[in-house]
């Protein structure tokens, strides 16, 4: 994983190694809008256990989502590394976890690839508690770090009912959980969402 003192191409809020426990979703705000065959480029790269459901909002905007069915498409699409998939009491299938590793992989590989073809703003993947959350790496410390920043594109999202908005509260919400904003967050944008 990533080291303290590594630059990152953009914010990935999320960023680490993500437990899930029957769906994940992945949101990325581009720093522009993508032209069409920017976002066929993108949409045909999207790691294969994510691609439930693709939808482009706000022009900028894009959320992937397993569906339902996440861990039986990790396991049709990445081997185990010597451990075992499960069947929990009720009845739901879990991946082995260096499945899910691949797939954590896979989604920070495919982050760095879509930069590449239009430049990302930033991007989050919510903890999932009942899957046990995610071992936050240093490129969700770094992208905290950057939230300030980000505040005046991510405030005007917060009033819609987008996907948009569902990727700036909960950049705000994790950033509330991981402590006390720094003054300059205590007033002005996105407020009333840091302080609780």
């Amino acid at each position: 994983m990533a080291h303290h003192d590594r630059h990152f191409p953009f914010p990935f809020f999320g960023a680490g190694e993500a437990g899930y426990y029957m769906w994940a979703e992945v949101h990325v705000r581009f720093a522009r809008e993508p032209t069409a065959s920017q976002r066929a480029a993108i949409a045909d790269t999207v790691p294969a256990p994510l691609r439930g459901a693709l939808d482009w909002c706000e022009g900028r905007q894009l959320m992937v989502s397993s569906g339902l069915s996440l861990h039986g498409a990790v396991v049709r699409s990445y081997p185990a590394a010597g451990d075992s998939d499960r069947i929990d009491d009720d009845g739901w299938l879990h991946a082995a976890p260096s499945r899910i590793a691949g797939l954590n992989a896979d989604i920070e590989g495919w982050l760095l690839r879509i930069d590449r073809e239009c430049p990302v703003l930033a991007a989050y993947r919510a903890e999932d508690p009942d899957g046990g959350g995610t071992r936050l790496s240093d490129w969700h410390a770094w992208s905290l770090a950057r939230l300030p920043d980000l505040l005046p594109e991510l405030e005007p999202l917060l009033g819609r009912a987008s996907h948009a908005t569902s990727m700036a509260r909960g950049v705000l919400a994790m950033a509330r959980r991981a402590g006390s904003p720094p003054p300059a967050w205590r007033t002005g944008l996105g407020h009333d969402l840091l302080a609780g």
